[in-house]
């Protein structure tokens, strides 16, 4: 072991940290107007959502620092033009949220996969929540909302000074319910369109790259509330939302730079060394859609020498603590991984020039990219998109057909890689090699709602059975929706009931099962012990996927069926509270036409 500390106190990223402690950091972005916010209290009070104004008036409003208490920043959509919730719909949830938290739940749970795959993720403790008076930024009553529009309004300044106010808090929800109407809104609010909106992506990026705590808290209903601890950044980087005003992307480039760079100073400064080699190298995701470079040359020292091949793999070692081709880091990596995630294909060629093993995996899970352990480095570049990078590995003999956890195939159907996909493909990869849980590459892209890769490979796979890919949209971590319309059309039993596999996969259901039987109740755990029988539409309510159920339902899901449990959709529907209008449909108050 010491001889160990020695060799990492040698390397120029280690002696940089240690100056870095020496020095004064500002962490907090600036902010351009006052972060206003509401104790906690008066907003499990409220009855209506009142603007800034109003409140600023009432004198009910705080201006935050630290020294008061806590502060949760709520991220939302929008559910009126001129209102963000005309009904307390969706705030609503978020008091019941609340509630549960402050007085049922002793911790927040995982995500689901994350729980699942990462060992050492973990659970929020709600002691937290408890721990100091909460105040509460919400746009609609934290920006002023009455006056002049213009770019030198005091909304506009508020608007700006968003990534600041995010920094600030110490806790982050995505307040996400179904919010929908057939008649009136024809596509749903959900956790799956907050996901696309441009600037609810910068506020989930900045609290993903921000200095307090770990995570985010994902509410879809008052019973399904959950952790997110992984970057989302490579399912919808900020310069791929969508924007109201195309030009405000612009104006976030050089915010989402500056972040970067402070998380990659603050790791530097902890001499965390992991989360600083993974932000700096994943930065080329981040920054996708912006018009900013990566900031590569945090450690200063560099002095190039030798030939350009030579050279780049010299400043890359100094730039990530690196000393040798095959040294493996605290978080199982080696740098061929982290080369992998950076997607420069001159720099990877260059290591494997040095004879780095393009067929050696990480070892062990990693939370901050929600990935599981014995992923190659052709995953990685498979996974953030890196096609190019890609190629070259697979020139220089890595493994295609692999049978990890998660093989490059199936990390490029979970994220909607279509030209990974034909890539591998064309390498030997046959569209039906499922991964060691049994889970074919189908069933992934089903799972990750990756329509064009699942149109992809139903296109290669004609005679393909769709047993098992409809639970697969239903379960969804990103809705399942447009994937669950797909396969209706492709004719999917829509009553399918599922059966768990004699496999590792059915293993871990089992376990997951005995988990809730003894008293770890978890969104994720309720599944398991409700899989086996379920239809599709079951699973969907059971994973809050609500317009997948409501897709289901509406296109003649029977709710009569039961599960091993002996439990129907309505049941289901009862013990985890679905919306109402969805709830009516289960109960046949709705009635549907069908043609």
């Amino acid at each position: 072991m010491p001889s160990l500390c020695r060799s990492r106190s040698e390397t120029p990223l280690a002696r940089h940290a240690l100056r870095l402690q020496s020095e004064e950091v500002v962490w907090a972005p600036r902010m351009l107007f006052p972060m206003y916010t509401l104790p906690l209290e008066d907003v499990l009070q409220m009855s209506s959502l009142v603007p800034h104004e109003t409140l600023k008036s009432e004198g009910r409003l705080r201006q935050f620092e630290k020294r008061m208490g806590k502060a949760v920043f709520v991220s939302h959509q929008w559910a009126g033009k001129d209102h963000p919730d005309p009904t307390l719909e969706q705030f609503s949830v978020f008091q019941g949220a609340m509630k549960r938290i402050l007085s049922e739940l002793p911790q927040i749970p995982l995500e689901s996969i994350t729980e699942l795959t990462v060992s050492q993720a973990r659970a929020l403790p709600t002691h937290e929540f408890r721990s100091a008076q909460l105040f509460v930024w919400y746009d609609y009553f934290s920006c002023p909302q009455l006056e002049n529009k213009g770019p030198l309004s005091q909304q506009a300044q508020a608007i700006a000074s968003i990534h600041a106010y995010v920094a600030e808090c110490s806790f982050f929800f995505a307040l996400c319910p179904f919010i929908f109407d057939p008649l009136t809104r024809p596509k749903p609010l959900d956790a799956s369109s907050w996901r696309q909106r441009g600037w609810c992506c910068l506020e989930r990026t900045m609290r993903e790259l921000g200095t307090e705590g770990d995570g985010w808290v994902l509410v879809q209903s008052v019973m399904h509330i959950e952790v997110v601890v992984a970057t989302d950044a490579f399912y919808r980087p900020v310069g791929e939302g969508d924007f109201a005003v195309p030009e405000d992307k612009a104006k976030l480039g050089p915010v989402l730079a500056a972040a970067l760079k402070r998380k990659m100073l603050k790791a530097l400064k902890d001499e965390d060394f992991v989360t600083y080699r993974i932000v700096r190298n994943l930065q080329s995701v981040h920054l996708r859609g912006v018009d900013v470079e990566p900031e590569l040359d945090l450690v200063p020292g560099f002095v190039a020498s030798g030939d350009e091949s030579a050279a780049r793999v010299a400043e890359f070692f100094h730039q990530n603590g690196f000393s040798r081709i095959d040294e493996v880091d605290e978080a199982g990596f080696l740098p061929l991984h982290y080369a992998a995630l950076n997607g420069d294909p001159k720099l990877v060629k260059a290591l494997v020039k040095e004879r780095a093993d393009v067929c050696k995996t990480t070892r062990k899970g990693q939370p901050l990219l929600d990935a599981p352990p014995w992923i190659s480095a052709l995953g990685l570049s498979i996974a953030f998109g890196h096609n190019e990078v890609a190629r070259l590995l697979i020139a220089a003999k890595a493994q295609v057909r692999e049978r990890g956890l998660v093989p490059a195939l199936t990390l490029a159907a979970g994220t909607n890689n279509v030209e990974g996909v034909r890539l591998l493909c064309a390498a030997g990869c046959d569209p039906r090699d499922a991964n060691i849980m049994g889970v074919p590459p189908l069933e992934t892209a089903s799972w990750a709602n990756s329509l064009p890769v699942l149109e992809e490979l139903l296109g290669r796979e004609q005679r393909c059975s769709l047993s098992k890919v409809l639970h697969a949209a239903a379960n969804s971590k990103q809705g399942g929706a447009e994937a669950a319309r797909r396969l209706l059309e492709a004719k999917a039993d829509i009553d399918e009931q599922y059966q768990v596999p004699w496999s590792m996969g059915g293993m871990l259901y089992f376990l997951g099962s005995l988990r809730y039987r003894l008293g770890k109740i978890t969104s994720a755990t309720r599944r398991y012990y409700h899989l086996h029988g379920a239809t599709p539409l079951m699973m969907a309510i059971l994973s809050a996927n609500f317009e997948t159920a409501w897709i289901l339902v509406s296109s003649g899901a029977r709710v009569d069926l039961r599960n091993a449990r002996n439990c129907s959709a309505a049941d289901l529907a009862r013990e985890v509270g679905v919306p109402k209008i969805l709830q009516e449909a289960l109960t046949g108050e709705v009635v549907f036409q069908r043609v």
